[in-house]
């Protein structure tokens, strides 16, 4: 119970900054991808959140937020450089078949991803009061 007691801030702390992420909310700030990464690592090794889920839940926020026309280009490609870092730790902990085709999954999907360019502030702002 102790080490649940223990995880509570961290975890809320690594989904803040999950969220901060996602939405893009301080896309100058690529410092924030590594204080994420970190923080999840100190999940994985010094609570009770297991490892494959920090490391998966890490990449998909990543490539999601990579594949978001709506966000800034440059904070979509700061988030596709750093893909690979969860991805490592995927391979890692991949002892079984299945989480082993989940990997061979991921890696294609990073692979594979393509960078489209992002919409223009003024094409998002003229979206909503076209309507």
């Amino acid at each position: 119970m102790s080490s649940v007691l223990h995880e509570d801030p961290y975890l809320e702390s690594w989904r803040w900054m999950s969220r901060q992420i996602r939405c893009g909310l301080d896309p100058d700030e690529p410092r924030l991808i590594e204080h994420y990464l970190s923080e999840g690592r100190y999940l994985a090794c010094c609570t009770a959140t297991h490892p494959w889920t920090v490391a998966e839940t890490s990449f998909r926020l990543l490539i999601d937020t990579a594949n978001d026309i709506a966000l800034p280009w440059h904070w979509r490609s700061q988030c596709l450089d750093q893909a690979w870092r969860p991805l490592r730790d995927l391979e890692k902990l991949s002892h079984c078949a299945c989480r082993l085709k989940r990997w061979q999954a991921f890696a294609w999907q990073l692979a594979t991803c393509q960078l489209l360019p992002s919409i223009p502030v003024s094409d998002l702002a003229q979206g909503s009061s076209d309507e």
